[in-house]
């Protein structure tokens, strides 16, 4: 089969990661696949198969071409340069840089056949697919909780699009239950696959030579990994910390990942005087060599769709703490493989706290019982197959 799987950008995010391992797993049974990015970044490519292909709506040389910012205008020196970049600036606000860019890229697919086309991120209308890509099944996938979001009307806006879909695939029991409770329509072509991880690979990446670079090698190393967005949560999290340094524990949060809210964490965690508690470490391609050697891995998120780190820490058996989001209570075991705790400041506090009071139970949380259910990729192989109406 066919597969044209389009993703807003290729980042360093928990969905972008589990679309290498899902394209990967296709193309390992015989499957072509295509990934469309609506603006080119790129920077997971090299973790594909070398027979995965790649298309990009706005890519870095049309966007080159055709694009500039305010930004950009103003930092330039060159009086000639300058003026291109007005053009360009006049251009995307007149004619609509995108809108263009989707002209174009409809061009590009005009004579091309997919058996599947699949809309990979709900933050992204599936408008283009469904009306520029000629395919004979068209999926969307759900990676969050709607019944958690802060403004699901950004869903509600979709319905119309999703309602022309062969099928919508959430990536856990609870998020199916509150999408389907939300939008009962859709409940006939909403289904549960939980997403397809590389195990194999989690493993060897986290044998990587690596050592905490610690402020004191007798703290606990707590680590969270993800982007530095309000989904999660982390500057309530700083809080927490701050309660718990006032109680006289002694830790350090590691965090891997970027984003929007960098500056406001940096400086909550100098306003809270937590600079010899908490570690920016930025982005890294390899992530698990952290996840490897780290005491407690955190997942302090406000809302979650199925959390793919949380997987990742488990297959390298990590014990962790996790707050009650869509998707957790299918993976860990209250007080055997992970700890779940209240989604709220109070909550993650109390349960922080009794494991750090109790770091016998931090190593009891290792263990990674129940996990073979989530990693077997035979299982979510053939439910995709089945949705796509093609026998395994």
């Amino acid at each position: 089969m066919k597969f044209l799987i389009q993703i807003p950008q290729l980042i360093f995010g928990g969905a972008e990661k589990v679309l290498v391992s899902f394209s990967n797993e296709l193309v390992a049974r015989g499957h072509e696949v295509e990934i469309l990015e609506t603006y080119e970044k790129g920077l997971l490519k090299t973790q594909f198969d070398p027979r995965v292909t790649f298309h990009a709506i706005c890519s870095k040389q049309y966007t080159e071409k055709y694009y500039a910012s305010l930004a950009d205008i103003i930092q330039e020196k060159s009086i000639p340069k300058k003026l291109q970049k007005c053009v360009k600036k006049i251009f995307s606000m007149v004619v609509g840089y995108q809108k263009f860019a989707k002209k174009l890229a409809k061009k590009h697919y005009k004579d091309l056949q997919f058996d599947v086309a699949i809309n990979y991120l709900e933050i992204e209308s599936p408008e283009f697919i469904c009306t520029s890509i000629r395919a004979n099944k068209y999926l969307q996938w759900y990676h969050t909780d709607v019944a958690n979001l802060d403004h699901p009307e950004h869903t509600d806006q979709m319905i119309p699009w999703y309602k022309k879909m062969d099928g919508i695939i959430c990536v856990a029991q609870a998020a199916k239950e509150s999408f389907i409770g939300r939008y009962p329509v859709l409940a006939d072509k909403t289904h549960v696959i939980y997403n397809f991880y590389d195990v194999k690979a989690i493993q060897k990446a986290a044998e990587e030579k690596f050592e905490y670079q610690k402020i004191n090698s007798d703290n606990i190393t707590l680590l969270s990994v993800g982007r530095m967005t309000p989904q999660k949560k982390y500057l309530r999290f700083l809080e927490v910390l701050s309660q718990l340094k006032h109680d006289g524990f002694h830790f350090e949060w590691h965090v891997v990942g970027t984003g929007m809210e960098r500056k406001q964490i940096e400086e909550k965690v100098r306003q809270l005087q937590l600079e010899n508690y908490v570690i920016l470490e930025g982005t890294t391609e390899n992530p698990y060599q952290y996840m490897r050697h780290c005491d407690l891995f955190v997942l302090p998120s406000g809302w979650e769709g199925f959390p793919t780190v949380t997987v990742e820490a488990k297959i390298l058996k990590c014990a962790v703490l996790a707050t009650d989001v869509s998707g957790i209570k299918e993976q860990l075991i209250h007080g055997v493989t992970g700890w779940i705790v209240e989604n709220s400041t109070e909550g993650l506090y109390k349960g922080l706290k009794h494991l750090l009071s109790h770091p016998e139970q931090i190593k009891y949380l290792r263990q990674d019982c129940g996990m073979e259910r989530i990693c077997d990729n035979n299982i979510k192989y053939g439910e995709v197959m089945k949705i796509c109406g093609e026998r395994e």
